[in-house]
């Protein structure tokens, strides 16, 4: 059987949210305690459900949203975590990424994911770089 990263070196499809939850399911049981995500695509190709699976997967209670107008969220893991997630849409370059300091908010061992990455990829350092896009009406994970 193929281990996540071998499959989305491939390119994970998926049909629905459940098959989108269970990608994050299996990445968020092979990352480390501290991992950085870098996630691009169009609007609408499965960025912000794929951080819901995650937040799930890693046993967050809390009600995930889209960061779109906060730009930050910071959820609490119960294992002692702290998962962040962001979106760079509305930043007018990279840098504004460094005045969210993140070291601060959410110190070490954290989760980060960053939507909208290739905005900030001057100033970010992603550990899996994940492309979402949608072929032939089917959401597809691939790992960049």
């Amino acid at each position: 059987m193929a281990d996540i990263f071998e499959k989305l070196r491939n390119g994970v499809v998926c049909q629905d949210l459940e098959q989108t939850y269970a990608v994050a399911k299996e990445l968020a049981s092979t990352i480390g305690n501290d991992c950085a995500l870098a996630l691009s695509g169009d609007l609408g190709t499965g960025k912000t459900a794929f951080v819901k699976g995650l937040a799930l997967a890693l046993g967050i209670e809390q009600t995930v949203k889209s960061p779109s107008f906060n730009i930050c969220c910071v959820y609490n893991i119960p294992d002692g975590r702290t998962l962040v997630h962001i979106d760079a849409y509305r930043f007018n370059d990279g840098s504004q990424f460094e005045d969210l300091l993140i070291e601060e908010i959410a110190p070490e061992p954290r989760v980060v994911c960053v939507e909208w990455a290739e905005i900030v990829k001057d100033y970010f350092e992603p550990d899996y770089w994940l492309h979402f896009d949608i072929v032939d009406g089917a959401h597809t994970i691939k790992l960049a």
